[in-house]
């Protein structure tokens, strides 16, 4: 009989002190104040590069030389390279003129920001050539725009172009087109 009651108060002290040592445990998951939830942080969207790649346009415009005023028309190409809200890129025109000047081209490098995601505001520069009176020359050119774009493919713009040698001053409006995708 004692070994009975040996094995029935050996089972009892093992179980009470399981239950002592898992108390403790058992009581870490209960009370105490609750999980604080904080708000993630606010999601942006990365800018898509959509002004980046290859593109064509035309242009319209006038023009002021040093002893004349009239219209040009032109055409260019373009590529633009896009990091976030910075564009960069390389552009060549050809532009013919009703005033002394005959034609006049450029090939300049751009760079700008975007002041929205289809908004874009550049500088330009490079070098200019003027065909006037039949001789052509070379100038520093320089100018500052502004870009819209109306669609994924399709940006309008205006911009102004200074031929500081020359004294030749452009204001111009243009559609450009998005080549390739």
């Amino acid at each position: 009989m004692n070994v009975m009651r040996w094995g029935v108060t050996s089972t009892a002290v093992i179980a009470a002190c399981m239950s002592l040592v898992a108390t403790p445990a058992t009581a870490a998951d209960f009370g105490g104040p609750p999980p604080r939830y904080e708000e993630p942080p606010a999601y942006e969207a990365p800018v898509v590069p959509i002004w980046q790649g290859l593109y064509g346009g035309v242009h319209l415009g006038y023009i002021e030389d040093w002893d004349d005023e009239g219209v040009l028309g032109g055409a260019q190409l373009g590529y633009n390279w896009q990091a976030d809200r910075f564009v960069v890129g390389v552009e060549g025109d050809l532009s013919a003129a009703d005033t002394s000047v005959d034609w006049l081209a450029s090939i300049r490098g751009r760079a700008g920001f975007l002041l929205d995601d289809r908004l874009l505001a550049y500088g330009t520069a490079g070098v200019g050539f003027v065909d006037a009176f039949d001789d052509a020359e070379t100038d520093f050119v320089w100018g500052v725009g502004l870009e819209g774009k109306l669609s994924d493919t399709m940006s309008a713009r205006v911009e102004y172009l200074s031929y500081d040698d020359f004294d030749i001053d452009v204001i111009r409006g243009g559609l450009n087109f998005k080549l390739g995708y």
